[in-house]
């Protein structure tokens, strides 16, 4: 049945208004006032706010309870009403709601998983049965009104029903309501139009391919995604007009959205907005938000009119400035949320960054604005409101989360100050550039000349190296360092490498980037880019979780000082033990942590771990294969023992297993084929089944390189058999297996078994480390790591032992990084750079020792790394090992380094 509320209704619902306000007026209630006569639609049903909203305030900023009125031809359990009425419920954070068709009053009470009960239903009106009823027996409904609003009023005097804060309200549910109610059909009505409009699908396509990473984890298509960006902008301007019309009476103007008016026409009144006021970021409109659906657009007027008739003009600066903060943490969740800079983070960048709070601060890459919003805050504390927002400037390059950033960076106390934020890629930005900004308090443009910063602090956007966008990419080939980096670097590689023309000399950078650079290639080029411009001073990393929860990549800081001079310096790398929440919930630590890095001494251990290196130790340290990820878990020790090792490729021939892709053809289940013994070998899967240090490979590989043809002449019909079985069968994209499994020079399901491992080890481990060796030297597959030893190495079981060591386990563990997942990046060639001890070191005395305790530890099953270093067996085994070496002195250095690389790279899953 349709809800459409006709103009007779609204009289009504006026009416029924105005008669609560007496009541109200004449008793002591709870119930202060009734409302909500300006947010009823002529023309549309489905309405996002209630008929009639009772307040617990004459300024009507607590609300208490919705109604939903109709008249008596609706009946009273009309299931579109009844859902109406909670739905309203539901988006006002309220527990209790009441419909109303003049015959009948029912009262529901929200329960658990937004269930409602019914409590109380009224029938004394029953004989009210026709609208015209309703005027004939006006004087009934109204005492029974006036009944039901004595008993309501004691709900909320006993506490059974709660009330909701207007600041509420509008922060969390009516912007979330909003985007639940019209994302899907502004999308579909975007869709349409841009199939009949090329220019407004290429402009989509072009603004997808800029943030699509963003969205990673939230929208997969391009038009929902956009049409969250103009629900936003629509709320965003709607609401931060009313927020500041008194105080800024230009922005008076938003009351004169109404029904009548169209989309055009109200971006109209918003350009007038700007013109008095400012707030370009703001109130500027997104491109194509003018085309909406008629329903979405008569939900953005009521939005408004809710705002308009319900007391935000007696919010305190407080309560403002909450509402303005929740809006932001909203915005934040529908857009980029993931990669959105937690608040915690963002201060403790800040603080981290900073040398001189009266300088200037840049955040290149604002997003939504948490950084400069926390540097104006922490400014503020020392200087006035109108400082600290002039000395932090912030840019995007996108210009869609700069109106969130204007937002979250305006105070109730701040809003006659220009915010210095403009929209800007940090790949072009110059000093004395000119900056074109609107003055607040006189309209007017301001051109700013863009300053040289004492100190730039930014969340560097999370774009891999293969959609990097085109007109970065143009600007990167401009750089004069940018053939100094891989060229799968991402970007902010780049970024970081070219702000460092708008630094001081002396500046600093602070920045939060993905720990990828910690264990390639890549990242080892991107350091030496960086230190051309940069003494690059501490990396921080998290030893208690990731820093952004909904995204599995894992994080770094780099706080970066440009250079004015050669002298030398170390770097620190800093272990946090707190995770930001726990560090949020405790000033005490977290000022220990700061204090800690600035101080550049390990005042607490148990928040935060210190390991400094000169830059001559960590060149020498990493000439050994060591990767950055290893600086954290102080690996100063390592270069005491360099003589004592060799590489692993020294030792052994090392290569992955065999790749090809469609493992029911090439690894034949047992009994299910007739396969000629010649054509199988003995082959290992993976490693999770394997229990002990000898190992039995447990499945068969099929290796044929004979034609078909010679097949049939052989007789070799099980071979046969097994190869027609797939030739007329497709990959997961329907693709005939002959064509996607051809290899030059090969048959199209040949497996070569070439390559016959002595011993393997796992890809991509987790919480074992290990070597096994095969009774029988085997054949691997692609998820394995073969070794087999070099003629120079020919002491097969004092190799195997030493594979074994702690010391190899360490440095499998310090050649990677940790995943997103907590599982270790290691490859083949990360395996063969890996050092073990040398064999030719042990004497004949020391390896008869050395085997005999690893024959014990051959016995018995392999056990997590950190249970091994409990293990008498292990224990007994290494320090046999260390002393053969002469370097037992350094047990429990390797002991602690090894396990703190593990710990910290487990809290990735956390």
């Amino acid at each position: 049945m349709a809800t459409v509320i006709r103009r007779n209704e609204r009289s009504w619902a006026i009416d029924l208004i105005s008669k609560i306000n007496l009541i109200a007026k004449n008793n002591d209630l709870v119930i202060k006032k009734a409302g909500g006569e300006t947010t009823v639609s002529t023309g549309r049903g489905n309405t996002m706010f209630p008929d009639v909203v009772l307040y617990g305030n004459v300024e009507q900023s607590v609300i208490l309870q919705g109604w939903e009125l109709k008249m008596p031809d609706v009946p009273i359990e009309d299931e579109t009403f009844i859902k109406d009425a909670q739905r309203k419920a539901i988006a006002l954070n309220l527990n209790s709601c009441l419909i109303w068709n003049f015959t009948y009053a029912v009262l529901y009470v929200r329960g658990e998983g937004n269930s409602f009960t019914k409590i109380k239903q009224w029938n004394a009106t029953n004989h009210i049965h026709t609208r015209q009823d309703v005027e004939t027996y006006r004087s009934d409904w109204e005492r029974q009104l006036d009944e039901i609003i004595t008993e309501v009023n004691r709900y909320f005097a006993s506490g059974q029903f709660r009330n909701a804060p207007l600041g509420e309200i509008i922060s969390e549910s009516a912007i979330t309501t909003l985007i639940q109610r019209n994302k899907n059909i502004i999308a579909e009505n975007l869709h349409a139009n841009a199939f009949r409009d090329a220019v407004m699908a290429a402009f989509i396509d072009n603004w997808w391919l800029s943030v699509k990473s963003e969205y990673a984890q939230d929208e997969s298509d391009k038009y929902k995604a956009y049409a969250k960006t103009i629900i936003l902008n629509w709320a965003n301007r709607i609401l931060f007009a009313h927020i500041i019309k008194h105080r800024q009476n230009g922005a008076m103007l938003v009351d004169e959205i109404d029904y009548d008016r169209t989309p055009d026409g109200a971006n109209t009144i918003f350009k007038k907005i700007t013109e008095k006021c400012d707030f370009y970021n703001v109130f500027s409109a997104v491109r194509y938000n003018e085309i909406l659906p008629e329903l979405s657009w008569q939900d953005f007027v009521e939005f408004s009119n809710f705002l308009r008739s319900n007391g935000i003009d007696h919010l305190n600066q407080e309560t403002l400035q909450n509402i303005l903060e929740g809006s932001v943490s909203t915005n934040k969740r529908a857009i980029n949320g993931q990669y959105t800079t937690p608040t915690e983070l963002a201060k403790l960048l800040v603080r981290l960054t900073v040398r001189d709070w009266s300088d200037t601060i840049l955040d290149c890459c604002c997003g939504t604005g948490t950084i400069p919003k926390e540097a104006i805050q922490i400014k503020k504390s020392q200087m006035t409101a109108k400082e600290a927002v002039e000395t932090v400037w912030a840019c995007d390059k996108n210009n869609y989360p700069l109106q969130v950033a204007n937002i979250s960076m305006t105070d109730s106390d701040t809003i006659n100050i220009a915010n210095r934020l403009f929209q800007h890629n940090a790949l072009t930005l110059t000093i004395s550039e000119k900056i074109t900004i609107t003055n607040p308090e006189t309209g007017d443009n301001m051109v700013l000349s863009l300053p040289a910063f004492g100190a730039v602090v930014s969340n560097l956007p999370f774009v891999p190296f293969e959609i990097i966008p085109a007109d970065d990419k143009d600007e990167i080939a401009k750089m004069p360092l940018a053939k100094n980096l891989d060229g799968r670097s991402d970007l902010y590689c780049y970024i970081a490498t070219k702000i460092a023309d708008v630094i001081k000399p002396g500046g600093m950078l602070g920045i939060i980037v993905s720990n990828s650079w910690l264990g390639t290639n890549a990242g080892v080029k991107f350091v030496e880019v960086l230190k051309k411009k940069y003494n690059i001073r501490q990396v921080h990393i998290s030893g208690k979780g990731r820093w952004f929860e909904n995204a599995d990549i894992v994080t770094t800081i780099i706080i970066l000082e440009k250079k004015q001079n050669s002298d030398s310096f170390d770097t620190e790398f800093w272990l946090w033990k707190l995770s930001l929440e726990q560090l949020a919930e405790n000033a005490d630590a977290e000022n220990t942590l700061v204090n800690s890095a600035l101080l550049s001494s390990e005042l607490n251990h148990s928040i935060s771990r210190l390991s400094k290196y000169s830059q001559a130790q960590i060149k020498d340290i990493l000439s050994l294969n060591m990767c950055y990820n290893a600086f954290f878990h102080d690996v100063d020790w390592l270069l005491n023992v360099k003589d004592k090792i060799i590489p692993i490729n020294k030792v052994y021939n090392v290569f992955r297993g065999s790749r090809r892709g469609w493992d029911p053809l090439f690894y034949p289940q047992r009994g299910e084929h007739k396969i000629e013994p010649q054509y199988l070998k003995k082959v290992l899967i993976n490693a999770r089944n394997v229990t002990k240090l000898i190992a039995t490979a447990d499945r068969d590989a099929f290796c044929c390189g004979v034609s078909m043809e010679e097949l049939k002449k052989c007789g070799h019909s099980g071979a046969l058999s097994w190869i027609e079985k797939f030739v007329d069968q497709r990959n997961g994209v329907g693709k005939p297996l002959p064509t996607v499994l051809k290899r030059k020079g090969m048959e199209w399901y040949e497996l070569k078994d070439n390559e016959i491992a002595e011993v393997f080890t796992m890809m991509n481990p987790d919480q074992r480390l290990f070597f096994a060796k095969f009774e029988t030297p085997s054949f691997v597959n692609q998820r394995l790591i073969g070794l087999t030893h070099k003629a120079d190495y020919p002491d097969e079981e004092l190799n195997h032992a030493l594979l074994n060591s702690m010391f190899t386990m360490f440095y499998i563990e310090a050649s990677g990084f940790g995943r997103g997942l907590g599982v270790l990046d290691v490859n083949k060639d990360s395996i063969a750079n890996c050092y073990m001890l040398n064999p030719k070191l042990v004497s004949t005395t020391d390896r008869q020792k050395i085997l005999s305790a690893f024959g014990q530890l051959k016995a018995r099953p392999i056990m997590k790394v950190s249970e091994e270093l409990k293990d008498e067996t292990r224990l007994a085994f290494e320090h046999t090992v260390l002393h053969s070496f002469g370097i037992d002195i350094y047990f429990d250095k390797i002991k602690t380094s090894l396990l703190s690389m593990q710990e910290t790279r487990a809290t990735a899953k956390e």
